[in-house]
């Protein structure tokens, strides 16, 4: 059996409040405490973490769009430059207006003359048939006449 170094207090009396038992609660409250601060550390880590990969993510993307628009702007550039080339202008004047360079020997196409040739003639519409009596189309639907041997 073990001895404490205190007497067991009477019934009815307070426990004395011992430097030991302050030490043990306060070790356990500071030790609750460290790790609720280090969770809440972990967790905010982890968010940093996360928020970190988005970001490299968009910023991926983005340099592949800057990528894609400078190529595109690099293409648009050497069209402009075609554009205003007089190779350009040459171009459009001969296959657009149908201008010639001097010394150039141009071939114009001739078509034979056909003479056209009458058509035949249209036959006049065809003549209507007399709209039959609606009665007359019921009365043939339920009495069909026999046919003729």
């Amino acid at each position: 059996m073990r001895r404490s170094r205190h007497p067991a207090p009477h019934p009815g009396t307070p426990t004395p409040v011992t430097a030991e038992r302050v030490g043990r609660a306060g070790a356990r409250l500071l030790a609750a405490g460290m790790l609720v601060l280090s969770l809440w550390m972990l967790a905010s880590f982890v968010g940093q973490l996360m928020t970190s990969t988005q970001l490299e993510r968009r910023r991926e993307a983005l340099e592949a769009e800057i990528s894609r628009i400078e190529a595109e702007n690099d293409a648009l550039r050497g069209e402009v430059a075609y554009a205003e080339s007089p190779a350009y202008a040459e171009k459009i004047a001969r296959e657009q207006l149908g201008y010639a360079r001097e010394g150039d020997v141009i071939i114009l196409p001739t078509f034979p003359q056909t003479t056209p040739t009458p058509d035949a003639p249209t036959p006049g519409p065809l003549p209507t048939p007399t709209p039959r009596a609606n009665w007359r189309g019921w009365g043939d639907a339920l009495f069909p006449t026999p046919a003729a041997p």
